[in-house]
Parts: structure tokens; C-alpha cells; sequence
């Protein structure tokens, strides 16, 4: 029977995962397979268990557990999670309660790269007409509802964009014409307008398309037609008619096929590191390793899984996690509820000794010790009511559900029920009541920790690789970026991100080039070569043919030139676009030593070298090689043709155009004299303060490179996150509503502009609230047209008689109104200020002159007085 091949397949799971079975493992087994059996769900646990067996035989990566399903020993030996419950305190009852009656829910994650593998696999294993994906029904939100109406009215599709743009993201019409001031302007002055808008709210909300269920699928014992109807999804796939809520009660068995992409990425950075370590085990790494404790420490944790956003690395550098029950509780601390409770201070001063933890029974400490006495997990919740009230797994599991529901009629009756079980084991009222109490105030807040365990793992385990392996862990993170867009929502792309943390680990990353990349992202050395396939409009077909025509022979060759790449390059595979974007990418650089006037010949003449090196193919394929039997001739054809040679920002445009980033300079490089002009500080060299410490007001200039338009949940009102960089740094800043009607027009991808403010340090990063916002071209109206001084740095070191004198030389020839101060720094004794004799100019040649004077360049500010 089914029954007992789980048992048998249990037992032999057993055996292997501990080794010697201690009564505590066979207790806890055999308790599990009475529930699972008693409720009829051991073929569940069969199904599951073999497509779990299935992808780890194909070496398709599995996540170590999700959910509360991570709290079964049943799961565990089966292999279908990596998650020992009895090591980290999880329990049965909070994924299977004989008193709760409902489906289990086992939710699996596989690498993105093999999850369809693995659908197929149950499709075949189990029968087409009995698995079926799952609907899903998508609504016309107020963006969507807009343009729909729209095309239908003959709006031109320039005019429904624009009018969309004017509705904030996650807000209804109805809010929108309340909060956006232009929005609503626009509904009183223009009729036709005003009839979209009223017609659009009329349909706002209803369903408008179908689609299928990213994850869900079903399986039947019988065909799926006789519990539900089906239907044919995009690309062709099967669904069900009924959605994901319906078909459960349908007594249809719905498993959800998860996509992880940090799968992928451990995955990748484990064969990188084989090639030098062919024994290397991930499974086999040490919890407790100091590299990895150490990255913490510093909040390097971007590209860490569910560890890389701000709040959470300030909240890694106050905590500093010494063990994996720390990483655990950093998974359950960082949700709204514990974040606005205050709870993340309280836990922080526990772990670090400033708040002495007490527990109100003896009892408790052996449950809440590993979160320093804060009931952090519903786990604990429902340990303490087992432990002190003697409830049993099924109520406990009740209770814990009731402090979820917030329903206080419920919550009353298991007060009293509570307080009974203390008052049996001898336990004061008083101290029962403060305990309940306790539960009732952290409960809420109370996180699943089989969840916070199974992720807890994967987090360590990549910040493990990235401490021991950053070269190979960076890369396969780079590579999980291939094929996501460059940028999208005017916010910067996490490749650009990952590219700037890869210098903190002093990892180069060489520019994409024809005779070194492949399609992916490649160690070289002890660096990174960029891939092809991170170009835009760049497809694998494309880095193949590429891939292939660097082999001659099973030998390695370059190419010798443009000539040489486009006999050498199956043209078939490579459109005109893709090569487009490959020049802008400045990929052929290397056959030239110009490189802006190799990328203007090959822009400005792409069809006809395309064309001319088809038609040579051609002729050689059709055996008329004899018409160009002379390779001078075939040269001549083919060669790179003067052309007017790109301007220097043209091509970074065109680089951030097709990577979304500049690889080859910085636009503001020309503008660098209007950058120290119009700014006090430079962003690497913003003043720095303790947290909450005060706000200072500084005035910046740089270009703005990210943009999140936002509302306020509160009172719905528009407000901006945006990211600004100069030459050299960039910042956060905020726009609040009460300014963003005025300054958020200038709130545009690549927009140069002065920004005055104050500096907050509010979660252990700078971050700038935008009070004043103007374009270079305002504030040279607003400011004088002169800098009010000069400000020359470098190291009193570095002063001596030979530089004093040809600094005077360039003072005298460049003889202008603006007082010059050299300001000597001095590490031991600070800076010392010297205000010289001299007068001179702003100019573009005198601040050369000077940096080439003292040897490195940023020595000169130009300061510009309120």
C-alpha cells in the first residue's frame, strides 16, 4: 500500500540522514507517518519525494526547504528538504494538524534553469489528461483600464501613455484623481478627457485576460475533465478553467513548482569552483565560518540572498550575526510588523548585552534562548503553550492560528484555556497572565521558522561563497543577469549594482570584446570578462557563431580585423540589430586604435558591409570564387570605410543604450567644472554622522540614474526615490509629496542637476531629502557667473619650493578676479587653509594646468557661495 512504501522510504531515509537512530528520531517519525496516514495523504508525500528524486538525479538544483513543509521529519527523510527539524526547533503541527483539516502544501524550489524540465517530468510520469497548470485572471487595473479605453476612443497611443504616466503605481482612479494635481486638471479642462477617465472607472477592476499560474499545477488520479474544464494558455499550455482558490476544494491535489534563481547562481559559482577544487561539496561547508561572519560583519552582503537590500544591511551591521540562528532571525526580523513594532532594537541590545534579558518562567529559556527572549517565531508560541500549558500539538497549532487572526473572541477563549494549563503545572496566575499577554503583543508579529530556516540556509551558503569565492560567485551573479532587462522603471539594473560591489572586492571587469568574450560572463585571471549575451538585442545564436569562429583548425585564433571577422562570422546568425548593438557595445574596438572612429565607420556603413559580406559568401559558395580569388580584392570590398568618428558622448549613450551603463567614461566628465562650481560636495566626500545623529543642508549636482515614482499608503500622496552620481559617487534622495508637484519634472533619466537639501542618516546610510531642485542652465542664472574661490587640495607632503613656483607661474597666466586658497592635508594634523596673493580665472585650461602640476586630478574645487 501506499502507506507502508512510505514508511519503507522513511525508515531507509532515516537510516541514511543520522546514521545511528536515537529514540527522539524514531519517535518523531512514526508520529508524523500516524497523522499522514490517519489523513490519508501518504500518496502525496510519494508524488512529491519523485520528482524531488527525479531532479537531483538529473542534477537539477533543489532548495533546501520552504514554508512550513521545512518542519517535517517525513520531508526530510525523504530527501525532499535539507532541513533537520529536530536540530532547529520546527514542528510537524504547523505544516500538518490532524485538528486543522486541509490539503499539505508542500511549495518547492527549483533553479529557474530546470524547473520546466521537471513539470514535463510529472506530465510524462503521471499523464497529460491528468495534470493540468492553473489558470489565473488578470484585472484592468487604472494604467491598464486607461489605455484600453483609450485605443477605443482614438487616443493616440503618445496621448494614453501620457495620460497613465499621470497615475502613480498600485493607486486606483479614484485616488489618483484625488493626489495627482495635473491628472485632475487635466479631467476639468478637457471633455474628452474627463469621458475617458469617467468610462475607464466604470471598468476598473473587472477581469480583463487570462493567464497561467507561474508556479501552480495540478494532479488528478483520473482525467482532469471531471473536475475541471481546460483551457489553452499562451504558448500552448494546458490550464485548468478554475482558478487556484477553486480546485483545492475540488479535492485536486496542487503543488507549486517554484523557480529560485540563487539556485542557479549557487549552482554556477559551485562548477567555476570546481574546475580549480574538483572536490569542493557545498553540502559539506562549516556553519560556522569566520570569512563569512566577517562579510556580514561589513554588510557586504549585495547579491546575498534575501540579505542585499538597504534596511536589511544596516540591519546586518547593528545586529552582526555570529551564528545561523542569527541569519535565521534576520529572515523573520525584517517584516513590517517587527520593523514598525520595534522589535529590531529590542532583539539587537538582547544579542549585544545593553538590555538584559529576562524570562518571566523558568520554562521559557530553553524556547526562547536562541532569540535572546523575544518571541520571534510562531513556533515558539507554540512551544510555550505545549511547555507551560500543556497543550497539545493540535491546539497549540489552534492557538498559534488564533494570534494570526487577531480575532479576540477566539483569542479570550485560548486565554482561559491558557491560563487553566499553567494553573495544572503549578505556575503563578500572575505570571500566566504577563506570559499570555506577552504571546498576544509578539505573536502578531510572529514569523513561520521553518520558512526563516530553509532560507536562512541559502543565505548563508551564498554569503559563504561570496567570503571564500567572490571571484566565482560574482560572476555566476552576473550571469543570472543575462537576459533581464537593462532597465526598467527608470531604476537603475542590478547589473549595474553588482558591477560597482565587484570593485569593493578589488575584481575587475573587462570591457565585452570580439577576441576574448563568450556569450557568458567568464573568469580571466583573476577577473571578469564581460559577456556577449549581456548586450541588448545580443542572442545565443549570435555569441555561438561567434564562440565557433575564434576555433580554426581546434586552435584558438582572433580575428586580424573587420575583414577577417566578417569571412570568418556566419552571417545567417546575425542580424542587422544585434550587430548594431555590439558595435555600440564597443566589442570591435581592439581592431583599431581609435576607438570612436572605429565605431562611427562600422554604425555609419553597417548595411553595406553586411551587404558586401553576404555577397561574398555567396559568390565563393556558388563556385565563382575565381571573381575574387584575390584576397587584396576581398580586403578592399570589406575594409572599414572613413567615416566621421563618434563624439565622445555619443558613444556613451550609445553604451548605456545597449548595456545600461558607461563603459568607456562618464558623460559628466565634460562637465566637470559646472560639477565642482555648483556643488559643495563632492558624493564621495558628503559629511558623515551617526544615526539620527542631525541633518545638514549641502547643495550637489550630478545626473540622476534611477527614479521609483511612489505613493504614500497613508494618505495617498505621490512622492519619489531617486539616485543621483557625480565623477565620483552617488547618493540616495528622497522628493516628498509636498515638493514632488513642483520638482518632479525634473525627476528624468540622465537629467543633470543642483540639488540643495539635508543629509539623513536614517538606517545607517546617507540619504538626501530633496528641498531645491534646478537644471545646470538654472542655476547659472540664479548664481553668479563667477566662483567666489578656489579651493586647491593635496598633501602638505607633497609641498615644496619646485611646486610653489610653478603653481605661481600658472597663477600669473591665468590671471582672473576669483581669490585662490591652498588647502594642505595633512592625515596626523588635519588641514591647514592658506589664502595665496593671487587672482585667477575658472577656466577649463587653468584647472588642467594645476592638476597636472600637482599630479593627479580632483585637486581643484571652485566654490560657488549662497
Amino acid at each position: 500500500s501506499d502507506s507502508e512504501y512510505l514508511d519503507t522510504l522513511c525508515r531507509k531515509g532515516l537510516a541514511a540522514r543520522y546514521g545511528t537512530i536515537k529514540p527522539e528520531h524514531e519517535e518523531r517519525l512514526k508520529r508524523e507517518l500516524s497523522v499522514i496516514n490517519k489523513m490519508g495523504f501518504a500518496s502525496y508525500f510519494l508524488i512529491v519525494s519523485d520528482f524531488i528524486k527525479y531532479a537531483k538525479d538529473r542534477r537539477i538544483p533543489v532548495g533546501p526547504g520552504r514554508g512550513s513543509g521545512a518542519g517535517a521529519m517525513v520531508a526530510y527523510t525523504l530527501g525532499i528538504t535539507d532541513i533537520c527539524p529536530l536540530k532547529y526547533g520546527l514542528l510537524f503541527e504547523r505544516f500538518l494538524n490532524p485538528d486543522r483539516r486541509s490539503m499539505p502544501d508542500l511549495d518547492i524550489d527549483f533553479a529557474d534553469s530546470g524547473r520546466d524540465e521537471i513539470i514535463q517530468y510529472v506530465r510524462r510520469k503521471y499523464g497529460e489528461e491528468k495534470c493540468a497548470q492553473i489558470i489565473t485572471f488578470g484585472s484592468m487595473q487604472s494604467k491598464l483600464v486607461i489605455k484600453d479605453v483609450a485605443r477605443v476612443m482614438g487616443f493616440t497611443p503618445t496621448e494614453s501613455n501620457n495620460i497613465a504616466e499621470l497615475i502613480p503605481q498600485n493607486v486606483s482612479i479614484a485616488e489618483a484623481l484625488q493626489t495627482s494635481a495635473d491628472l485632475s486638471k487635466l479631467v476639468k479642462t478637457n471633455e474628452k478627457i474627463a469621458k475617458l477617465i469617467t468610462a475607464s472607472q466604470k471598468l476598473e477592476g473587472l477581469k480583463r485576460h487570462t493567464g497561467v499560474h507561474a508556479a501552480g499545477m495540478v494532479i488528478a488520479n483520473e482525467e482532469i475533465t471531471n473536475y475541471s474544464p481546460l483551457a489553452i494558455g499562451s504558448k500552448d499550455i494546458v490550464t485548468t478553467q478554475y482558478d487556484g482558490s477553486v480546485l483545492p476544494q475540488l479535492g485536486l491535489l496542487k503543488i507549486d513548482f517554484l523557480g529560485l534563481r540563487t539556485l542557479t547562481i549557487i549552482d554556477d559559482c559551485v562548477e567555476f569552483i570546481r574546475k580549480k577544487n574538483p572536490s569542493f561539496n557545498l553540502d559539506n561547508i562549516s556553519l560556522d565560518d569566520k570569512k563569512t561572519y566577517e562579510l556580514l560583519g561589513k554588510a557586504k552582503t549585495m547579491g546575498i540572498f534575501q540579505l542585499e537590500s538597504i534596511g536589511m544591511r544596516d540591519l546586518i551591521k547593528k545586529l552582526k550575526p555570529s551564528n545561523i540562528d542569527d541569519i535565521i532571525a534576520l529572515i523573520a526580523l525584517y517584516r513590517p510588523g517587527p520593523i514598525g513594532s520595534g522589535m529590531l532594537a529590542d532583539f539587537i541590545n538582547r544579542k549585544h548585552g545593553r538590555t538584559k534579558i529576562v524570562y518571566d518562567h523558568p520554562l521559557q529559556e530553553s524556547i526562547l534562548k536562541d532569540t535572546y527572549g523575544v518571541i520571534l517565531y510562531q513556533e515558539q508560541v507554540m512551544k510555550m503553550s505545549a511547555v507551560l500549558a500543556g497543550f497539545t500539538p493540535g491546539e497549540a497549532d489552534s492557538l498559534r492560528k488564533a494570534m494570526s487572526k487577531k480575532i479576540p473572541e477566539v483569542i479570550e477563549k485560548q486565554r482561559e484555556k491558557f491560563i487553566r494549563g499553567t494553573k495544572e503545572k503549578g505556575i503563578d496566575k500572575k505570571i500566566s497572565e504577563k506570559i499570555f499577554n506577552n504571546i498576544v503583543a509578539f505573536a502578531g508579529y510572529g514569523f513561520n521558522k521553518s520558512h526563516s530556516a530553509a532560507y536562512g540556509i541559502i543565505s548563508y551558503k551564498t554569503a559563504y561563497l561570496k567570503a571564500n569565492y567572490p571571484l566565482e560567485y560574482i560572476t555566476a551573479l552576473f550571469n543570472s543577469e543575462i537576459g533581464r532587462p537593462a532597465a526598467k522603471n527608470n531604476e537603475e539594473s542590478k547589473l549595474v549594482t553588482y558591477l560597482d560591489d565587484s570593485s569593493v572586492f578589488g575584481i575587475k571587469v573587462f570591457p565585452p570584446d570580439v577576441q576574448h568574450s563568450d556569450g557568458k560572463f567568464k573568469i580571466e585571471g583573476k577577473n571578469i570578462r564581460f559577456g556577449l549575451l549581456a548586450v541588448k538585442n545580443v542572442g545565443k545564436g549570435v555569441t555561438e557563431s561567434i564562440e565557433q569562429s575564434r576555433i580554426k583548425n581546434g586552435q584558438f585564433k582572433s580575428f586580424k580585423d573587420w575583414v577577417d571577422f566578417l569571412q570568418r562570422i556566419d552571417l545567417k546568425s546575425i542580424n542587422k540589430k544585434a550587430l548594431e548593438s555590439l558595435i555600440k557595445a564597443g566589442v570591435f574596438d581592439s581592431f583599431g586604435t581609435d576607438k570612436f572612429a572605429i565605431r562611427g565607420s562600422l554604425i555609419q556603413n553597417i548595411d553595406s558591409y553586411a551587404d558586401k559580406a553576404a555577397k561574398v559568401k555567396q559568390y565563393r559558395e556558388s563556385l565563382q570564387g575565381f571573381l575574387f580569388d584575390n584576397e587584396k580584392t576581398i580586403a578592399d570590398i570589406l575594409s572599414l570605410q572613413e567615416a566621421k568618428p563618434l563624439e565622445a558622448l555619443e558613444a556613451l549613450n550609445f553604451e548605456k543604450e545597449v548595456l545600461g551603463f558607461y563603459i568607456s567614461g562618464h558623460p559628466l566628465t565634460h562637465r566637470k567644472k559646472d560639477l565642482t562650481a555648483y556643488s559643495n560636495y563632492r558624493l564621495d566626500k558628503l559629511p558623515q554622522f551617526k544615526e539620527n545623529a542631525y541633518r545638514k543642508t549641502v547643495r550637489i549636482t550630478g545626473m540622476i540614474v534611477s527614479v521609483k515614482k511612489l505613493t504614500s499608503k497613508a494618505r495617498k500622496e505621490p512622492y519619489a526615490r531617486f539616485k543621483i552620481e557625480d565623477l565620483h559617487g552617488s547618493i540616495d534622495a528622497l522628493l516628498f509629496p509636498k515638493n514632488f508637484e513642483k520638482f518632479s519634472g525634473y525627476l528624468t533619466l540622465s537629467n543633470i542637476v543642483v540639488i540643495k537639501g539635508c543629509l539623513t542618516n536614517m538606517q545607517g546610510q546617507l540619504e538626501m531629502i530633496a528641498e531645491d531642485i534646478m537644471t545646470i542652465d538654472e542655476a547659472k542664472k540664479k548664481f553668479p557667473s563667477k566662483c567666489d574661490e578656489i579651493h586647491i587640495k593635496f598633501s602638505a607632503a607633497r609641498f615644496d619650493n619646485a611646486l610653489e613656483e610653478e603653481l605661481k607661474k600658472i597663477f600669473k597666466t591665468h590671471t582672473g578676479k576669483t581669490k585662490v586658497y591652498l588647502i594642505l592635508e595633512d592625515s596626523l594634523y588635519g588641514n591647514f587653509s592658506i589664502e595665496t596673493k593671487y587672482l585667477s580665472n575658472c577656466s577649463d585650461n587653468f584647472i588642467n594646468d594645476v592638476e597636472t602640476a600637482i599630479g593627479f586630478k580632483d585637486s581643484v574645487e571652485l566654490h560657488y557661495m549662497d
